[in-house]
């Protein structure tokens, strides 16, 4: 049988997300990658792509926007019972 193992098949074990990556890594991947999709087309011309910049931005505000809820409500939690 000539030809090797078969034909290729994409399983979809691409690169991973490492175990410690910034949040907002993991959750603005896909924008990240729109905006890369889109500087190759059209010849690394960030002016072309704005509308997937500023996607990127809004999901990285969005995450950051989380994030500082999260600590404020925790940094308040804590002011709190350092005054009782």
């Amino acid at each position: 049988p000539m030809g090797g193992p078969g034909p290729f098949v994409y399983r979809g074990a691409g690169k991973r997300q490492p175990q410690d990556a910034d949040q907002v890594q993991v959750a603005c991947q896909k924008a990240a990658c729109a905006i890369q999709w889109c500087l190759a087309r059209r010849n690394q011309q960030e002016h072309l792509c704005e509308v997937y910049i500023d996607a990127w931005r809004r999901c990285r505000d969005q995450v950051l926007a989380k994030q500082e809820a999260g600590s404020g409500s925790a940094s308040a939690a804590v002011a709190g019972r350092g005054e009782s």
